[in-house]
């Protein structure tokens, strides 16, 4: 298990941990060693301006978190800033630039590490009642310590990954929370990790591996989701830890939302669904690359990031009413993949833009590629064997979405992928001027496997026909699951959510397989057996929203 462990998924780099111990330090003790250069001021006036120290918080049964509590020395009451940390070692000490921050801006702030995880008490529940009921320990805990002057009725969440969860299922809880901050969050965690019947093996395993105190429930339901038995006792344990699924409709309480368009731990499209009927006021930013890229600077070092800037309007706006803007320039936020342009929407719908369908048309020779084509053929029928693991959404989870932040997107050479094993199909002549999609792609086809089961994974890529390389713009798996062998069955694959431009002189690629690393495959590579695309129960098609 140590060995496993050492691959577990870190919200933080190697360095960065370097750095959150010197901030940390510094912050508790006053020493500069090793505190980015342009921090050290900033920590010296709040610490001559405020109160802080580590603290052991008493959570329900007693257990006891480890955290920190910050509060300024003059004036109050302090409205409180309640932050349960991501699912990382370091826990509470991530929020460590975010302590700055809110200090400065005249906020109390209490952060602290959920049971479990290393420094507090407790066996890990993942978001379970025992965390609702830490959350609301730790708000009574803090308006019980009459020193840190925490004002009653201006109480915020705020947290990161697994700290997200945590802070909207508290907020929902708990009518003393008046605004939340949710970043890289989930808002139906059974449809993040296993939807249209496909496991997402990857992402369950990272977040499986990041502590030694599994509760025996959590331990039955990692088991029982490896051997993919029990699913719907496992989604029922992942619902009871979903905001998208408590009763009623949703606490109008002010929540701001963060996600990515190559999250890859929480896919996007579960939290869209839920924020689309979420109660105003409320905010999304969707952001280039995938988990915590934007906010971990932030949290962590103090960096001024986009993300982070707003999360601190947000609850200057709804704890301290200023009218600062925040809730007034669009409820949806998005940067667009690789070109990083923001765009604002009054809501989803109005940013989404109208699907255009291209038909799927089988490759002429074994030569040439299939084509994606305006009419619909008589007919459509393909072919390719099962178990070749040909196209890859990303190689490596997270490290791939800082690398597109840094400008320098995984591109994967289109003449790599083995036509034997997928299907490929490309748009005609290059497009002439810039394509933007925004929205949700749709795939329909009829799928016959040759045995009772297979996966099928679509992708859609920007081709750059003059260096072949693609980029990948979404993607997104389905399982058939069949009574028999070489049934064909009906499949429409909503890919996630995308928002990007195309630039002159691209094409647009759409790849099928039947494996990818991020899924469990459930078949023999050696013996996949073959898959057949066709129009037999209707026409072969994608449906693109883009737009010139």
């Amino acid at each position: 298990m140590a060995d496993a462990r050492s691959n577990q998924l870190r919200l933080l780099a190697p360095d960065q941990e370097a750095d959150v111990e010197a901030v940390v330090n510094g912050l508790l003790t006053g020493a500069a060693t090793g505190v980015p250069e342009y921090l050290v001021d900033d920590i010296a006036a709040v610490r001559a301006r405020s109160n802080l120290g580590k603290v052991l918080i008493p959570g329900a049964g007693g257990v006891l978190l480890d955290g920190i509590a910050a509060w300024p020395l003059t004036g109050g009451p302090h409205p409180l800033i309640v932050m349960p940390a991501g699912l990382d070692p370091t826990g509470w000490k991530m929020y460590s630039g975010a302590v700055i921050r809110l200090l400065m801006r005249g906020y109390a702030v209490v952060a602290y590490t959920e049971r479990g995880l290393p420094g507090s008490e407790g066996e890990l529940t993942v978001a379970g009642p025992e965390d609702v009921a830490d959350g609301k320990k730790v708000i009574d805990w803090a308006l019980e310590h009459t020193q840190l002057n925490a004002d009653k009725a201006k109480i915020g969440m705020a947290g990161i990954s697994y700290g997200s969860g945590i802070s909207q299922l508290v907020a929902q809880a708990d009518d003393r929370v008046k605004a939340v901050v949710a970043l890289s969050t989930w808002a139906d965690l059974g449809e993040a990790l296993y939807d249209n019947g496909t496991r997402h093996t990857a992402a369950a395993e990272a977040l499986a591996l990041i502590s030694d105190r599994p509760s025996a429930e959590l331990s039955k339901v990692l088991d029982d989701f490896r051997a993919n038995t029990n699913i719907d006792l496992v989604l029922d344990y992942a619902r009871d830890r979903s905001p998208a699924h408590l009763q009623g409709t949703p606490r109008a309480v002010p929540t701001f939302f963060t996600s990515f368009w190559h999250e890859t731990i929480f896919p996007q499209n579960q939290l869209l669904e839920y924020f689309d009927r979420f109660p105003e006021p409320k905010r999304l930013d969707l952001a280039v690359g995938d988990h915590g890229a934007v906010e971990i600077p932030g949290l962590l070092l103090g960096v001024y990031t986009r993300t982070t800037e707003a999360a601190y309007d947000w609850f200057d706006r709804f704890l301290l009413d200023i009218d600062n803007g925040i809730d007034h320039d669009g409820a949806v936020h998005t940067e667009t993949m690789h070109t990083f342009t923001v765009g604002a929407a009054a809501d989803l719908h109005s940013w989404s833009r109208s699907a255009r369908r291209y038909f799927l048309t089988a490759p002429q020779d074994e030569s040439s590629y299939g084509t994606l084509r305006s009419e619909a053929p008589p007919a459509f029928s393909q072919n390719f064997q099962a178990g070749g693991q040909q196209a890859r959404a990303v190689e490596k989870l997270v490290e791939d979405g800082f690398r597109e932040r840094l400008l320098m997107p995984r591109r994967q050479p289109l003449a790599d992928i083995d036509r034997t094993t997928a299907a490929i199909w490309t748009t005609g002549p290059a497009f002439l001027r810039p394509q933007h999609l925004a929205g949700i792609p749709e795939v329909a086809l009829t799928v016959t496997p040759t045995g009772d089961m297979v996966t099928l994974i679509a992708y859609l890529f920007d081709l750059n026909p003059f260096t072949g390389a693609m980029r990948i713009i979404t993607h997104a798996a389905t399982t058939v699951h069949n009574q028999q062998s070489g049934q064909p069955t009906a499949v429409r694959i909503r890919m996630q959510a995308t928002d990007y431009r195309i630039p002159i002189g691209h094409k647009l690629v759409l790849i099928t397989d039947a494996r990818d690393h991020l899924y469990f495959y459930p078949g023999d590579p050696d013996t996949g057996g073959t898959v057949t695309l066709s129009s037999e129960y209707g026409p072969a098609y994608v449906d693109i929203p883009m737009s010139s």
